[in-house]
């Protein structure tokens, strides 16, 4: 187990002790350890491994503490929490999960309306009695409904990210067996759509059966849910649903525009192929021979099929009947849309100094490896203190740092910079002495997010206005999973963002897809550009620009509208306010 997850697990511990009235000092306890540990600059693993005494000089970690470290970095588990855990019914602690529901509010729930699971909490609120409980009120009631209706709508669907690692697993293991001719994801995933209820395989094939065959046998496969002799179904690690369908090869274009496009778009063009005296589905494009029989006029390549129907092809992201059927027809469909190999450089990157899980020098190889021209290193400001945030002389001496480490790399620009909190009151964690010492500032929303919505919207536009501001991180503040999108008035951001040279992110860390694509397509009418980024914190991390620039592609933007598409030259003179 790594810092991250040490600390993560000290501070669930904490929330649990809580909800069970324990003392209050080993709470404490519990809290303390975990914002030291996320603060450390070397891995426990690392400490414990050379000297398991010096995990108890750690400040806040005790002789009892240090044994249950050596346990975590020995095993990867640890059975204190567990036994913790099992003292509550199931579903209970994943409470903890839903926005605005801290230790102490359901430690109340539960002892007040003997609330024990998410369905017993919906009841609760739907009836009315979460307002009644003292200190919560109907403000509180309704915004746990709007976590619940969250959830629920997330309930059997995944991340992008998660499935797409997936689909490339069982395409290589598919491909490895020789015998398919071509094979592609399809769907919602392949659209580049955020979180996805399944994945979506389409392949043409010399035998089929052995195909199949090598497709339920998958590893991980959990259960085989249909199997006939073109197409299959899995459930794979108990939890995600892959489809797999072989289709001729004569057939196989028609197929992917027909198992890509949205419910909608496909509407639209077979609508257009009737139009034209036509018949289009998934074995191809058909016209009526005056036998009476159907004589297919395309199928083969999804280009030769949209090209029958008198439009130019569209890419599988704009698939979405959002107006790319009609500028395809017009042949005005966006010639210079991104594409996946022009982005230069990542501009948040996290490292060991704060709460990543990489050196300086680490980031730095793996960029190179990447082909990037540049990067900027973007650690935590002091307010975020459980990743280990830096006060301004600390960050100076962190820049200090990047830019001796950064000689070594010559071929690599490397600017140094932070990722700087937003307070309360929209003015920052750092001062402007500080920032004005950067090559490059981003500011972010990491507290403070049940505010109202013209109280927060001030909040942000404040941070903005600020000189040294060049990019606004993860502007909604959402976790797609796990919490809602703040309370912004989002046209106001955009304007404030398009009038001030602030950059917009486009986050592709973890549970984020933030800005989302209805954002970017209406923050580019309000004159915004963008920055697609990973937030990265360790080297794997940084291979996950692909979801940014789908969305990115979603969204119709193009390579001029991303800056981190420029040449270093132009990146600098775009970031200039």
């Amino acid at each position: 187990m790594d810092n991250k997850e040490i600390a993560s697990l000290f501070q669930d511990i904490a929330d649990i002790l809580e909800i069970k009235g324990e003392n209050v000092f080993k709470i404490r306890a519990y809290r303390r350890a975990s914002s030291n540990i996320a603060g450390l600059s070397r891995q426990l693993s690392d400490i414990y491994h050379e000297d398991p005494s010096e995990v108890s000089n750690i400040p806040g970690i005790g002789k009892d503490l240090a044994a249950k470290i050596a346990e975590m970095v020995t095993t990867g588990h640890l059975e204190f929490y567990s036994e913790l855990a099992g003292e509550f019914p199931r579903g209970f602690l994943d409470l903890l999960d839903v926005g605005g529901l801290g230790p102490k509010k359901l430690k109340k729930l539960r002892d007040v309306l003997g609330v024990e699971n998410i369905d017993e909490l919906e009841k609760a609120c739907r009836d009315g009695k979460v307002a009644g409980i003292e200190g919560m009120g109907e403000k509180t009631q309704s915004k746990l409904v709007q976590e619940i209706v969250r959830i629920r709508e997330n309930e059997g669907r995944f991340l992008a990210g998660t499935a797409g690692l997936l689909a490339d697993e069982v395409i290589s293991y598919l491909s490895e067996a020789g015998g398919i001719g071509k094979i592609e994801k399809a769907g919602s995933l392949r659209r580049g759509v955020e979180v996805v209820g399944d994945i979506d395989i389409l392949a043409w094939a010399g035998e089929p059966e052995k195909a199949i065959e090598r497709f339920v046998s998958f590893p991980g496969t959990s259960e085989v849910m249909a199997r006939g002799q073109t197409r299959a179904s899995i459930r794979v690690r108990g939890a995600c649903q892959v489809d797999f369908r072989i289709v001729d090869k004569q057939c196989y274009g028609a197929a992917l525009v027909y198992f890509t496009g949205s419910k909608q778009h496909n509407v639209k063009i077979r609508h257009i192929a009737k139009k034209k005296e036509l018949k289009l589905n998934e074995y191809g494009l058909f016209t009526a021979a005056a036998s009476g029989e159907e004589k297919p006029v395309a199928g083969k390549t999804e280009q030769e099929v949209y090209k029958k129907l008198g439009m130019s092809w569209i890419p599988p992201e704009l698939r979405e009947d959002r107006g790319e059927v009609e500028a395809a027809l017009r042949g005005e469909l966006p010639k210079d849309l991104i594409e996946y190999g022009d982005v230069r450089g990542d501009l948040h990157l996290h490292t060991v100094d704060t709460d990543g899980q990489m050196t300086l020098e680490q980031l730095m190889r793996k960029a190179v490896e990447k082909g990037y021209e540049y990067i900027a290193v973007t650690n935590h400001s002091k307010l975020v203190r459980i990743a280990g945030g830096m006060d301004g002389e600390e960050l100076l001496e962190h820049v200090d740092d990047i830019r001796k480490v950064a000689r070594k790399f010559r071929q690599l620009k490397v600017l140094a910079g932070v990722e700087v909190d937003i307070l309360k009151d929209g003015t920052l964690d750092l001062e402007d002495k500080f920032l004005k010492e950067l090559d490059i500032v981003v500011a972010a929303i990491h507290s403070n997010f049940s505010a109202d919505k013209e109280t927060q919207t001030k909040r942000v536009i404040r941070a903005m206005e600020n000189r040294y501001v060049n990019m606004l991180a993860h502007p909604s503040g959402r976790l797609i999973t796990k919490r809602n999108a703040l309370e912004l008035d989002m046209d106001r951001v955009f304007r404030a963002a398009a009038e001030n040279n602030v950059m917009l992110e486009i986050n592709t860390h973890g549970q984020r897809v933030d800005l989302n694509d209805a954002h970017c397509m209406r923050a580019k009418e309000m004159g915004a550009r963008f920055s697609i980024n990973t937030d990265a914190h360790d080297t794997a991390q940084m291979d996950g620009t692909g979801l940014g620039i789908a969305t990115a592609r979603r969204a119709w933007l193009r390579k001029k509208d991303v800056i981190n598409t420029y040449k270093f030259d132009e990146l600098k003179k775009a970031l200039k306010r």
